[in-house]
């Protein structure tokens, strides 16, 4: 028993040095030596016999349980003076004001789905059940939702795997952003069907180009394609290779006071392509353009701050968009989390403002949801989910375990 107990806790100190998380697997194991060392130490001390080993295994002793109690006591001055000096930051504000609607505006019984890094949150702030939960346990439902309910285009498909686990609402965050890698993945089958990211373009005012008639607004930034991409112009196919050819900046024209359809600049082999892109939101006004042509593929366009000074504020309504390809434009989370787009079955019920964004709007600042400033601000959203009639549940939605290994298991090199 000592030898096993002494490999886990050998493996625990490994882990906590190659990834801060699994120090809290080695904070279940290491009071166990210090205990089981004292405890042992001051049973030697009553049991030896010779004098002078007694007295320095008693002095042991002694040193052991005073630097239990000393840190004991250092440790909780320390927990007293965080919990009565530290203030949750604006992230988690919006996330209590979010919670509190929660607690106070659905049944107790709801059910919550969600990507699985909030499911404490919902637990604990929000009083409610959940789909997922933050420990990550049934690994397969995070495929599953992420497969079918975030990355996936058949609100059908998300429909009845969200009404075989009950669920009453759908929460997306805008920290989802940035982890459509990560769910993406997870979501995949063992091809990468799914696999993507949603990255941001920033206008470079500096490039912008106004004629008489036009004015060319440029958005650099610098993303590889998720996928082979092929485009057929003046009758010459154009392939362009996943993961080798990027897309390099956005051209978006305004002419007459309006928008033109949008264009992204892809860059392969040090050759520049300049594609069309099909769809375009303005987050600000709300208006969503398909101009019916062009690469399956857009953008999503949304106010950016260039400066704060002085009380003055510098906006640009049109200064930041997010690009999304083929596999990410026509996704769940992005119909329904950027574009807005109706649904009979997905009704927006709540829609809670970052800190920075709120603050800016009863300062009398008109903005939408979302704003570029020190990284993307957006809203927590939460719909209430009515299911279509004759919808019935799917048992393989509640199997536990991956189908086969290539879908559980990364490829190498991959996420």
């Amino acid at each position: 028993s000592y030898m096993l107990y002494f490999i886990i806790l050998t493996l625990g100190i490994i882990g906590a040095r190659g990834a801060i998380r699994l120090i809290m697997i080695l904070g279940a194991f290491s009071p166990i030596t210090v205990s089981f060392l004292t405890i042992k130490v001051s049973e030697n001390y009553f049991k030896e016999k010779s004098d002078i080993v007694r007295f320095f295994t008693g002095l042991i002793a002694l040193i052991l349980i005073i630097s239990l109690f000393f840190t004991g006591y250092t440790y909780f001055k320390m927990d007293k003076f965080t919990s009565e000096n530290f203030a949750p930051g604006v992230y988690q504000w919006q996330w209590q004001k979010a919670m509190s609607w929660v607690r106070d505006n659905t049944e107790k019984n709801a059910v919550f789905a969600h990507w699985w890094d909030y499911g404490y949150w919902l637990q604990s702030i929000g009083e409610r059940a959940t789909i997922l939960d933050g420990g990550n346990a049934i690994t397969y439902w995070d495929h599953l939702l992420g497969r079918h309910v975030l990355t996936g285009d058949d609100e059908q498909k998300a429909l009845e795997f969200l009404y075989t686990h009950n669920a009453t609402h759908l929460l997306i965050d805008s920290t989802d952003i940035g982890k459509y890698t990560a769910f993406s993945s997870i979501g995949a089958d063992e091809n990468y069907d799914r696999f993507s990211w949603i990255p941001n373009f920033l206008m470079d005012e500096s490039q912008t180009i106004e004629t008489n008639n036009e004015t060319a607004n440029v958005f650099v930034g610098g993303s590889a394609i998720d996928e082979d991409l092929i485009w057929t112009e003046n009758g010459k196919e154009i392939f362009l290779p996943a993961k080798k050819a990027a897309i390099g900046a956005i051209v978006l024209r305004e002419s007459n006071k309006k928008f033109q359809q949008p264009i992204g600049v892809f860059v392969y082999q040090g050759q520049q392509y300049q594609i069309p892109l099909r769809y375009v939101y303005f987050e600000y006004s709300g208006e969503f353009v398909d101009f019916g042509s062009g690469l399956e593929a857009g953008i999503f366009v949304f106010p950016k701050i260039n400066a704060i000074s002085g009380g003055e504020i510098n906006i640009n309504y049109f200064g930041g968009l997010l690009y999304l390809s083929k596999r990410t434009v026509n996704s769940q989370l992005v119909k329904l989390y950027l574009f807005n787009r109706e649904s009979k079955y997905f009704k927006p019920v709540l829609t809670q403002d970052s800190f920075f964004v709120e603050s800016l709007k009863q300062q009398g600042v008109k903005l939408g949801n979302f704003v570029y400033y020190q990284g993307l601000q957006g809203p927590i959203k939460i719909w209430e989910i009515n299911y279509p009639q004759g919808i019935k549940s799917n048992p393989e939605f509640l199997e536990t375990e991956f189908p086969n290994e290539e879908i559980r298991v990364a490829k190498p090199g991959e996420y």
